[in-house]
């Protein structure tokens, strides 16, 4: 008599048991990308320099003389003063690994240091005090062979280059500047090596990008539909992203205004043209990060995937991408990551920083 009643309730009970399967099988979805705070110096300092590698290794310069790395992926931070560099704004840094670092200063005068054993101890392995020197960046093409870029002298923008990973640095020619040309140093992102092609862009009386395949002893230009003519515009950064260059500048003395400021160069066709992110405010920095690419300024934080989105409106200068995160620094010795994933790695990556 209650034949029915049972297949009824056998029923319900594999479909409660099917459900629950697939809710377990069920891929969580990925939150939107976000800015997660993880380490503060001090509002003295102006964190300006910015490289990752490896997902672990992240190092970061700045004012003062400061340098920080981080072996964890940003989870703990280990602060420095270089000693005999009270002075020196670490504007362009660099890791190897995890023991060796390079912190490169802006501005005269201008020194390269180098460290085999996490900063222990520094060695200053290049020194000029000529007041027209200012470096304003550095680049690798391998574990060797590495280049810092500067502003011009005497026509020509600076060129430094080592062969055996940053211990010895020998100045080279490099390309020749026009009148009113520089770089700057915003982010430590002029000076570019990717598809075996070294790269810059510059600004001020105008805006390009200067290319060489040959690892720069000769040097092609192309012009820049960027704002340019004053000091304060022209390129500031780019990188590369799905086969051309995302190129970013503006005018940092209006940096919440949207005047063009970010370009895509195919050098293949050798054509530059406005992308779609019309919006974009002033930024110092880009970085490309499997689908996204995203922006930084004094204005906030930026990502795109097919349309611009306003990511933070936290002030940074720059950006790095390890392969698996992207890290951010700026000011008032401000260092974070910008997130990327589901609820649940979220909640463990805030886990992991409160744990501290």
């Amino acid at each position: 008599m209650f034949k029915g009643h049972k297949e009824i309730g056998f029923g319900c009970i594999t479909a409660l048991f099917v459900l629950f399967i697939l809710s377990c099988n069920t891929t969580e979805e990925t939150l939107r990308p976000q800015f997660i705070p993880l380490y503060q110096a001090g509002e003295q300092f102006s964190f300006r320099g910015l490289h990752a590698v490896d997902d672990s290794v992240v190092v970061v310069g700045g004012s003062e003389g400061s340098f920080c790395f981080s072996l964890d992926a940003g989870i703990h931070w280990e602060f420095m003063q270089i000693s005999d560099a009270p002075e020196s704004q670490f504007r362009s840094v660099w890791a190897q690994d995890h023991s060796r670092f390079i912190a490169v200063s802006a501005g005269a005068p201008s020194y390269i240091y180098f460290t085999e054993d996490r900063g222990a101890h520094w060695s200053r392995v290049f020194s000029d005090t000529a007041q027209s020197t200012f470096l304003d960046g550095i680049t690798f093409a391998n574990d060797t062979l590495g280049w810092v870029f500067g502003d011009p002298v005497d026509g020509h923008f600076k060129l430094l280059k080592t062969v055996d990973g940053g211990r010895n640095w020998t100045e080279i020619s490099g390309p020749s500047a026009i009148d009113g040309e520089a770089a700057f140093a915003a982010s430590g992102s002029s000076i570019l090596f990717k598809d075996s092609t070294l790269s810059v862009v510059t600004g001020g009386t105008v805006s390009r990008i200067l290319m060489s395949v040959d690892v720069g002893e000769t040097w092609t230009a192309k012009w820049l539909e960027l704002p340019q003519g004053l000091p304060s515009q022209g390129a500031f950064a780019h990188d590369w992203h799905h086969g051309r260059y995302i190129i970013v500048g503006g005018d940092y003395l209006y940096d919440t205004a949207a005047l063009g400021n970010s370009i895509e160069y195919d050098p293949e066709s050798a054509y530059a043209a406005i992308d779609n992110f019309s919006n974009l405010p002033y930024s110092s920095d880009v970085v490309s990060a499997g689908q996204n690419v995203y922006f930084t300024g004094t204005a906030g934080m930026y990502y795109a995937d097919s349309i611009l989105h306003e990511l933070d409106t936290t002030a940074m200068h720059s950006l790095a991408y390890s392969g698996k995160y992207v890290f951010a620094s700026g000011p008032k010795g401000r260092i974070g990551r910008i997130f990327q994933g589901t609820r649940t790695e979220l909640n463990e990556f805030k886990r992991a920083v409160n744990k501290r």
